[in-house]
């Protein structure tokens, strides 16, 4: 499938662009590998002499598509395939970092994936630095604090395969880890047999962000929050299939970390103007904006906030306010998040 259009047009004035562009922003859901863009898998391609015709025929995309998650994945594999060194996966950070900016995100919590590096050749200490000193170069380049949350692929790693787990309790665990995730296909890979992996890692203080009710339903939000004590819950747009989860959920302020470009792209939902956003804040739940894998779809934050606006009748104070929402839910410093919200709070309301 192609990029609908309505993600590509946005009938947002000028004055509306420029405010979403200046607001100080914070990402809480967005993955290392997945903000490989074109440019930069090219790069990393002619860096390594890969070939990419036997996805792309005929060369790379200005921009991906694809049909469905398992399409997705397919292509998202590839670009793992390049990344086959410490210094390309600094070269990710660095590059990651400079879109953050350019979109005014001021901090952000970017997972990765430690267990297809290491399975593909990668020592965990090499793995490990890379991280580290991409974060470094990411502050002092791009005025970016990024903190990491390592995820479990449950399609990939199976239950009892502790990969992840050792890296995380190792010495080579990078500078800036805050969380354990769960990530990959739900469909077949419910979160339960990860208990033991993610109280591991809750022992190690880490926190619980694990992906739940993207392609599975509320079921699965559930086994996130039972199972592995989630904190935030990656998606969580389908915990409107239950009443009672729903209720839960604004009970107990968890937050979902939504993704419209990526629920669009996925066949989560039909269409953006389709998309539950609407409904979710309707209902009192915590919602953040976030872009996912923005260099596999083609979006960035500034986009994510125009979609929310132009589709849903997000006020330019809501979007505001979601920034602290992201913020509030975020495990940044005390100091730091302090700091961060001034900031926000002092920005203007009004075009």
């Amino acid at each position: 499938m192609s990029f609908p259009e309505p993600l590509l047009s946005l009938p947002s004035s000028g004055a509306t662009v420029d405010w979403i562009a200046g607001l100080p922003k914070v990402e809480l859901h967005v993955h290392l590998e997945g903000s490989l863009s074109p440019t930069t898998m090219g790069l990393l391609a002619s860096r390594h002499g890969v070939s990419t015709e036997e996805i792309w025929p005929g060369g790379l995309p200005e921009r991906f598509s694809f049909d469905g998650f398992p399409d997705f994945a397919r292509q998202f594999q590839f670009g793992l395939k390049l990344i086959q060194n410490g210094d390309d996966l600094e070269t990710i950070v660095v590059a990651m970092a400079q879109q953050l900016a350019e979109n005014n995100v001021r901090y952000a919590e970017v997972t990765s994936t430690v267990y297809t590096h290491i399975t593909s050749g990668m020592a965990s200490d090499e793995y490990g630095r890379a991280l580290s000193n991409g974060r470094k170069r990411a502050e002092k380049e791009h005025g970016v604090l990024l903190n990491w949350v390592i995820d479990i692929p449950r399609d990939l790693e199976m239950p009892g395969c502790t990969v992840t787990s050792d890296f995380l309790s190792s010495k080579h665990a990078p500078d800036g880890l805050i969380s354990i995730g769960l990530g990959g296909y739900e469909v077949g890979f419910p979160p339960e047999p990860y208990a033991d992996d993610f109280a591991k890692a809750r022992a190690l203080g880490l926190h619980s962000v694990p992906h739940a009710g993207e392609t599975e339903g509320a079921q699965s939000i559930l086994g996130a929050l039972d199972a592995l004590r989630a904190e935030r819950i990656g998606h969580g747009v389908r915990c409107l299939e239950d009443e009672g989860l729903v209720h839960r959920l604004v009970d107990s302020g968890t937050t979902l970390e939504v993704c419209l470009t990526s629920n669009v792209l996925l066949s989560v939902t039909p269409t953006i103007e389709q998309h539950p956003l609407r409904e979710l804040l309707d209902k009192g739940l915590r919602v953040t904006l976030s872009t996912d894998d923005p260099g596999t779809f083609a979006t960035d934050m500034n986009t994510e906030l125009l979609l929310a606006h132009d589709h849903h009748g997000v006020t330019l104070g809501q979007l505001r306010d979601l920034q602290i929402t992201a913020l509030n839910s975020s495990f940044l410093a005390p100091a730091q998040r302090v700091e961060l919200a001034g900031q926000i709070n002092d920005y203007p309301t009004f075009v």
